[in-house]
């Protein structure tokens, strides 16, 4: 008995004293791998459906691979890789030249631990033809205009896979490429989403147990195709050995946006709207979360746990539906679960894609929540809140500093991807990818066609292990990370590149598609005008990518020799230069303290510009008259007042200042 209870009373005090490190450690850094995704119905689109994706991910890898069509024989496996997310994504011989061993870039030891294969958790029966695509962390589009964008979500449940103890062997990144490798429609990409997942077992991005496998627990895809949009929930069922998923049609004039909650709310099961998985109120009745007196199933309040920070949720949703229709008003304070929101709104104005690109730069500038301003912002207004971490220094743990939040943006300095898919009435030759790298208000998206026979080099390489100025990705970040510094001022270069490339790609394009149509009209069956629709559709992409690339290459020098050390560098193209001076505004005088050292007034004391043959300052006579005028009576005044000093304290003693003596000051006395 004794011993009992000294190991109780041990283990209480191991309780008790649990350390700050210790605490931690059920607190996994939280929001590293959160996306945004958007998608449009067909009459809500310029040209058709659309979906975005921003994938903002710290530690990802960011390359673009083009995994081309494949005919394969019968009776062979497919493999189901393991999820991985940093460099190397993927090692495949059978995915294309970007995941292909041989693109591999690092040390020796790096390249012998990625191996010649990505890690095997099962496998699935291969298909007979596979369609030819764009994937990176995600699938992304395929030849026949199916395209999917991705957001992570909370769930209630998680599974690990078979690799760490679990039963599941499936996750969203694989489910998404095999159903654009399979598929033609959008309807069908989602029904073989969720079969498979409910077959194979679905697991988490995450599975290291506690809020952080439950904060990736989910998935939410936006899947489009020419004529239909919708929206894909899914997460593992409480056993670990299957999955449960529901998808809702959207309107063809409405818009839905994701940002890691689900917003699938009241399921109909007499709707067509909407398909599921046959367990979807069994897994909820089960577990105590729905009974059939409480009506249709709410998915999202069911299936999804509240956030600490809803906001970091449920802003993104409002600015995106608030752009799109203004109108509603609706309300950026809500519950959690934004139950005053609907699933979708309809579209007051027709977006095109480069609106859609607009909303992923967005910071919410111009609404209480403008992150260009305020004090986190600095005094140049740079919108960049960076993720949490502990502060030793100042004894403040993880645990205390997630207490606290910022406004999440829409666009993040930590995206590894992002883009906008096009779904057209044209020809499948034309499908059509607007692809970037690093954060969207930071770099500019390229037109990538699914035909294009390969990615262009410097979107199919490089990694986050080394600096690379051949790489996209890289000079994109170089020139964001810069402009930052005085972001109100070196951001309108940025912009102004982008709206000029942007500009540049839609004539581009237009005249391209213009020559693809003319060669399909001709003679739309013909090898050879395949053939040569692929190598001028290719020569486009790659030439678009590395025009982009070339123009942020330069921007970064540009960039350092007009703003740097306080200065803007004028009238660069004529012979005197002019250093305007940026200085600070007054609200951040005032809170950093400026007025502390308060300058000394007195009639041997001179007001002076540092160097008044630079400054950029322009007198009028007038101006000049009046600071003359006004330094004459302030001397008069302080002449007075000196005088008058010196008459009432002449026949005192002369006084040391505090320490003057040891610094060899002599004291004045009177005369």
């Amino acid at each position: 008995c004794w011993m009992i209870f000294i190991l109780i009373f041990v283990y209480i005090l191991q309780v008790l004293s649990t350390s700050p490190s210790n605490e931690e450690a059920l607190f996994e850094y939280p929001e590293v791998d959160r996306c945004t995704t958007i998608v449009v119905g067909a009459k809500a689109g310029s040209d058709g459906p659309m979906c975005t994706h921003t994938a903002d991910c710290l530690d990802c890898d960011f390359r673009l691979s083009k995994v081309p069509a494949m005919d394969f024989e019968e009776g062979l496996l497919r493999p189901l890789y393991l999820y991985r997310g940093q460099y190397p994504a993927t090692v495949s011989y059978n995915r294309g030249t970007t995941w292909h061993p041989s693109n591999l870039e690092g040390t020796p030891e790096q390249v012998q631990a990625w191996g010649q294969e990505s890690t095997i958790v099962g496998h699935i029966p291969q298909v007979k033809h596979t369609y030819a695509l764009y994937e990176s962390g995600y699938g992304i589009m395929n030849e026949h205009q199916v395209a999917i964008g991705e957001s992570t979500c909370a769930s209630k449940f998680w599974a690990a896979p078979v690799t760490a103890g679990g039963f599941a062997r499936i996750e969203v990144r694989e489910m998404s490429k095999i159903a654009l490798e399979r598929c033609t429609t959008a309807r069908d990409a989602v029904q073989m989403m969720g079969n498979l997942a409910t077959e194979y077992g679905f697991y988490a991005a995450d599975w290291s147990g506690g809020d952080s496998s439950k904060g990736e627990g989910g998935e939410a895809l936006t899947v489009v195709d020419k004529k239909e949009a919708w929206v894909f929930h899914v997460l593992a069922d409480d056993t670990g050995k299957s999955a449960v998923w529901v998808a809702q049609r959207l309107d063809p004039a409405h818009v839905a946006v994701v940002a890691n909650q689900f917003i699938i709310k009241e399921v109909d099961p007499a709707s067509d709207k909407f398909l599921y998985s046959a367990n979807l109120w069994e897994v909820a009745e089960r577990n105590g979360l729905w009974s059939k007196e409480k009506g249709l199933l709410n998915f999202l309040c069911t299936y999804s746990p509240r956030r600490a920070h809803p906001t970091y949720t449920i802003r993104r949703v409002w600015r995106v539906l608030s752009l799109v229709a203004p109108s509603l008003q609706l309300p950026a304070v809500t519950d959690p679960y934004m139950l005053d929101y609907p699933f979708s709104v309809k579209a007051e104005r027709v977006l095109t894609p480069q609106d859609l690109m607009d909303i992923q730069r967005d910071h919410y500038e111009g609404t209480p929540f403008d992150l260009t301003k305020g004090v986190a912002a600095g005094p140049y207004g740079d919108p960049n809140r960076f993720d949490v971490a502990p502060q030793p220094a100042d004894n403040l743990t993880l645990v205390d500093v997630i207490q606290g939040s910022y406004e999440r943006s829409i666009s993040l300095f930590r995206t590894s991807y992002s883009f906008v898919a096009v779904c057209r009435e044209v020809p499948d030759h034309l499908a059509l990818l607007w692809f970037s790298q690093y954060a969207p208000s930071s770099s500019s998206y390229a037109p990538f066609y699914v035909a294009a026979e390969f990615v262009p080099v410097p979107y199919s390489r490089g990694s986050l292990y080394k600096y690379d100025s051949s790489v996209s990705f890289w000079n994109f970040l170089a020139a964001g990370n810069y402009a930052a510094r005085c972001y109100k001022y070196a951001m309108k270069e940025v912009q102004a590149l982008q709206v000029q490339l942007m500009a540049s790609s839609v004539s581009a394009l237009a005249s391209t598609e213009s020559r693809v149509l003319s060669l399909l009209q001709e003679d739309p069956y013909s090898p050879a005008s395949n053939e040569a629709v692929i190598r001028l559709l290719t020569q486009f992409t790659n030439k678009q990518a590395t025009e982009i690339v070339s123009a942020w290459r330069g921007l970064l020098p540009q960039l350092i020799t007009k703003f740097h050390d306080g200065y803007i560098a004028e009238h660069l193209d004529t012979p005197s230069l002019v250093m305007k001076r940026l200085f600070y505004p007054k609200w951040w005088l005032d809170l950093t303290g400026y007025w502390k050292n308060a300058a000394v007034i007195g009639p041997d004391v001179i007001l002076f510009d540092s160097n008044p043959a630079g400054s950029e300052a322009t007198y009028s006579y007038g101006a000049m008259c009046t600071a003359v005028l006004v330094t004459a009576m302030t001397s008069i005044a302080l002449t007075a007042l000196a005088g008058s000093y010196f008459v009432r304290f002449r026949d005192r003693e002369p006084k040391l200042s505090l320490n003057s003596r040891k610094f060899g000051y002599v004291a004045i006395h009177n005369v």
